[in-house]
């Protein structure tokens, strides 16, 4: 028999953050969320019943109607668009479309349960694996894919025989957590999510906070469009990101820490709940860490469809079972964070960077880059270039470099006419702009930002103007509807890049549309509403013929 209401509530009791896998747990059972259901989620966690509905129907995978977890969902992302999505979806009895769901290497990807299938020749749907990065280029050192194509590298066996917890074991014997934090912070190590903010400054502030408990938060809601680096290396490596995870609870004096898991990768959580068990079973995580009398713990917790989530404040008040609207800032998630704890929040990317760092210290990683950058960076490539894929590069690399020579370049007979940069964030980069390398100042210098590092690129068959309306289509779809500026400028933003509506001139088009982006800029109150007009500013700087035929075809 299944567990009833009342003992699964009673077993959500005794988990931290237990909101999200309670009702994970009900809509697995049931195929869907009943009223029934949530009423005695409301009554059994005292939260108000409004506002549980409210968080409930703000996520896109809880369904409230029967069947609706069976029923399959469709990535409508823009490279998935691209390549035919609204045809399958038509074609696919009862699906309903998803926002980009992080497998733009290979399109189109759709969600049944918890299984991912990917469409193939002739509308068939197959089950695939993550697929491997691939081999870098001869003489070019890795950070996070050195070992991640070894045959065995997913088990615990395998991860040792490369070298893990070996990092773990000497913080633990001989380290102090200055010194880890010492070693990071030379390193040059920045956040691999987005952000950029050094990481060994960021554990030294959660540790230097006042409060005794503190907590590690392992960003895992890899949302934005045309980014999938995460996912190879949490089902390729996920010991590695564990590792990373308890060095980081070693460095602040964190006995607890969180993966927060995307919901749109399901096989991803099964390999990492294997992870764990494998690390508790050894005595590697748990009450007595590898015997150094310091306790671990690590909690997977899986979202449930919001790219919010990937924003560090609005993650944090998923976990804690709250709507997830972003939080003023400051106060800061390194003084206030989970539960008012000071909280380190690090990406997959950064924390599966730090083992490798401690065990060959951080001279080794600084020399990784090009000239004075530091370390690399994971670039998720998709779109209409010959081999997608993750890429491993040196910081500093030329963008030309990573395009023509290491993925092949564009199609037979094609060319390059623009790339999206930071996935959709970044807005896009086309003409002399894409003579460009591969880190933060560089590309900055024109307006964009590398981000997280998602590149998606177009050929010279794309109309532009459509990629940007299905670009911020996305964002307005997206956006948490918090602050006026984002919720209304994202919307009003898509329909002038839509047919019809909107100013009938050229001139009061232009107007219109640079007040919108300057102003959501100044005002929106987190990374979405600031990063959107980025798409229409490019759009204008690079194809203002095809912005200026666009009006007067649709004005």
């Amino acid at each position: 028999m299944p567990p009833t209401n009342d003992e699964l509530i009673a077993r959500a009791r005794t988990e931290p953050a237990p909101l999200l896998p309670l009702l994970h747990r009900l809509h697995e059972r049931d195929g869907y969320l009943s009223e029934e259901a949530l009423r005695a989620v409301a009554k059994g966690l005292r939260i108000p019943i409004a506002d549980l509905f409210g968080t409930v129907t703000f996520y896109h995978h809880f369904s409230r109607q029967e069947g609706g977890h069976a029923a399959p969902r469709v990535c409508t992302g823009p490279v998935c668009s691209l390549h035919g999505a609204h045809a399958l979806l038509e074609g696919l009895d009862g699906a309903t479309p998803m926002p980009c769901s992080g497998r733009c290497d290979e399109p189109i990807p759709v969600l049944r349960g918890n299984k991912t299938f990917v469409s193939v020749d002739g509308g068939a749907l197959e089950q695939r694996s993550t697929p491997l990065p691939p081999p870098a280029p001869d003489g070019v050192a890795e950070c996070v894919f050195k070992h991640i194509r070894d045959p065995d590298r997913k088990t615990l066996s395998g991860y040792r025989a490369g070298g893990g917890y070996q990092a773990l074991a000497r913080a633990l014997e001989s380290l102090t957590p200055e010194s880890l934090i010492e070693i990071v912070d030379e390193s040059g190590l920045t956040g691999r999510g987005g952000a950029g903010f050094p990481t060994g400054r960021k554990w030294r502030a959660v540790r230097d906070a006042d409060g005794e408990r503190k907590t590690v938060v392992c960003n895992a809601d890899e949302g934005e469009p045309g980014c999938f680096k995460d996912r190879a290396l949490m089902d390729h490596d996920p010991h590695a990101v564990l590792e990373g995870m308890a060095l980081a609870c070693v460095a602040t004096g964190a006995e607890h820490a969180f993966l927060y898991l995307r919901y749109e990768y399901p096989e991803t959580e099964h390999l990492l709940k294997t992870a764990i068990a494998e690390a508790e079973s050894a005595g590697i995580l748990g009450a007595d860490a590898s015997g150094s009398r310091k306790a671990i713990h690590i909690h997977l917790r899986r979202g449930a469809g919001a790219y919010i989530c990937g924003e560090e404040t609005s993650l944090l008040n998923s976990l804690e079972g709250k709507h997830p609207f972003p939080r003023d800032r400051p106060p800061y998630p390194v003084t206030h964070g989970y539960e008012g704890t000071p909280t380190a929040v690090n990406n997959v990317e950064t924390l599966a960077s730090i083992p490798p760092i401690v065990r060959n210290g951080a001279d080794w990683y600084r020399a990784l880059g090009l000239g004075e950058h530091a370390g690399t960076k994971v670039i998720s490539l998709s779109g209409d270039i010959a081999r997608p894929g993750n890429y491993e590069v040196p910081l500093g690399l030329p963008l030309s470099t990573l395009l023509n020579e290491w993925a092949g370049g564009p199609r037979s007979g094609r060319s390059i006419q623009a790339v999206t940069m930071a996935g959709l964030s970044g807005g896009f980069l086309a003409d002399d702009d894409l003579d460009v390398t591969l880190d933060e100042p560089s590309i900055r210098a024109k307006g964009s930002f590398l981000g997280a590092g998602g590149i998606m690129v177009f050929d010279d068959t794309r109309d532009m103007v459509e990629v940007a309306h299905m670009a911020m289509e996305f964002f307005a779809e997206e956006s948490c509807g918090k602050c006026f500026p984002c919720r209304i400028g994202t919307q009003r933003l898509t329909e002038r890049l839509s047919t019809g509506g909107g100013p009938a001139t050229l001139e009061a088009w232009l107007d219109e549309v640079n007040d919108l982006n300057r102003t959501m800029k100044e005002t929106s109150a987190c990374g979405l509403g600031q990063a959107a007009p980025l798409i229409t500013e490019s759009l204008l700087r690079y194809f203002p013929d095809g912005v200026a035929s666009h009006v007067a075809r649709t004005g």
